[in-house]
């Protein structure tokens, strides 16, 4: 399925991540069956893939000692899908809120790899190399740069 508009997000991403019903019905402030059919709450989409995907679940797990790999792949399964959107904006709140969190502190990025599929990685090296930012060889390696 390629996600070809913003109101397809709530729904796909309850059900890559199902961990993500009771956030997503706190920031909808209504029920799940009720939210991912909302036009008015999907419109809303760059602040739900940071307030219920990428800041509460996806980078403790990526900063966990022990993530749970099962999960982080299928939010990172989610994120690919929308890398893969022909619309921009949905690429860009992907990007913004799931993949640029990664260079906020050390060792998210190199985490993260593994997880990532093509379009995602390939966001990901041009992050690196726009800003900057200093990787291992490894990693290097891995972003194909």
């Amino acid at each position: 399925m390629i996600v070809t508009s913003y109101t397809q997000i709530p729904a796909l991403l309850a059900d890559f991540v199902p961990e993500v019903a009771g956030l997503i019905e706190e920031e909808a402030d209504m029920p799940l069956h009720e939210a991912v059919r909302d036009e008015d709450f999907a419109l809303g989409y760059f602040n739900l893939l940071g307030n219920v995907l990428s800041y509460p679940l996806l980078m403790p797990q990526l900063r966990a000692e022990d993530p749970d790999r099962d999960l982080v792949a299928r939010c990172f399964a989610f994120v690919e899908k929308l890398m893969e959107s022909p619309e921009e904006g949905i690429r860009s709140a992907a990007h913004f809120q799931c993949l640029e969190p990664l260079l906020d502190a050390k060792g998210l990025l190199e985490t993260a790899l593994p997880f990532m599929g093509e379009r995602t990685r390939s966001d990901a090296a041009k992050m690196v190399q726009f800003y900057a930012v200093e990787v291992d060889d490894d990693t290097r390696r891995q972003l194909g740069l």
